[in-house]
């Protein structure tokens, strides 16, 4: 009885001890390096839709009355080869509010649909950078790719109705070389601004958050974001007008940890953070 009770205790610390040495037994509570650039990755695309989904808000609902990062472009219309409304935006080294640097062309695309026999016009927004030449750049990243926003207009008279995001694919390509392949779908809604002309009282929702990013260097590597709270973007934040300050998103390093982006409590000096999942 002695030997198998001390066989028993022995079998015991050596689990305990075993279970404290094994990092992957519990769960990872330190925010890593590469925690932080994961969420990073995140935040650098999600900018990139809404600084996007903004200027499809603004040549859908606003042309030709430019204001924000607008402001000084020159703005050809015209139409495509198969008849749909075209504008071409060229930006020439333009400082926006947010002190960032935008140069390259944009086309934003408008495209009717049918719905129950009735033509809406202009209900899918396509905002594209595909000419290698000429590629859409913010601080010297350059976006190359199309997305799509819907029910702009519908979304600014009746602000319950919801604005569909939809991305196949596209790209963020930086002057480092790393390269950001990333789909993406999401919605969001006006909360307050859909009944005048100024900027600076748009307040909007995002909702339903779907990103997934492949972010090459030397290796591929595979990030999931996805939305936790509702995320809140407010342009009465004019240094930060593409971040939010409210919200939250997951944040999941296929190959690493999964993390929580909290983006503040509304305030405009609030910055994201970082932190556990749990």
């Amino acid at each position: 009885m002695r030997i198998t009770r001390t066989l028993i205790v022995s079998t015991f610390i050596l689990l305990t001890v075993a279970c404290k040495d094994d990092p992957a037994s519990e769960p990872e509570t330190q925010v890593t390096a590469a925690d932080q650039r994961a969420a990073e990755s995140v935040m650098e695309v999600d900018r990139f839709i809404n600084e996007l989904e903004f200027i499809a808000r603004s040549i859908r609902t606003n042309y030709p009355n430019q204001t924000g990062i607008l402001s000084g472009t020159t703005i050809t219309a015209g139409r495509t080869d198969e008849g749909k409304e075209k504008y071409d935006i060229t930006f020439n080294n333009l400082l926006g509010a947010d002190n960032k640097r935008r140069t390259g062309m944009l086309s934003v695309v408008l495209e009717d649909a049918v719905e129950n026999g009735t033509v809406v016009a202009g209900k899918h927004v396509h905002v594209r950078s595909d000419d290698e030449t000429k590629l859409y750049s913010v601080e010297g990243v350059k976006f190359k790719g199309s997305l799509i926003y819907s029910n702009i207009a519908a979304a600014k008279a009746t602000p319950s109705i919801l604005i569909d995001h939809l991305n196949a694919q596209s790209f963020l390509l930086k002057p480092s070389g790393e390269e950001v392949k990333f789909s993406s779908t999401r919605k969001s809604k006006w909360l307050a601004g859909n009944a005048t002309t100024d900027i600076q009282d748009d307040k909007l929702e995002m909702s339903q958050q779907d990103y997934s990013l492949a972010i090459k260097v030397a290796s591929t590597e595979f990030i999931a974001g996805t939305n936790i709270n509702p995320v809140i973007l407010d342009y009465g934040c004019a240094q930060s007008l593409f971040s939010p300050k409210k919200g939250v998103l997951k944040v999941e390093h296929l190959t690493g940890n999964t993390r929580k982006l909290v983006f503040g409590n509304g305030n405009c000096s609030d910055t994201a953070v970082v932190q556990p999942f749990n």
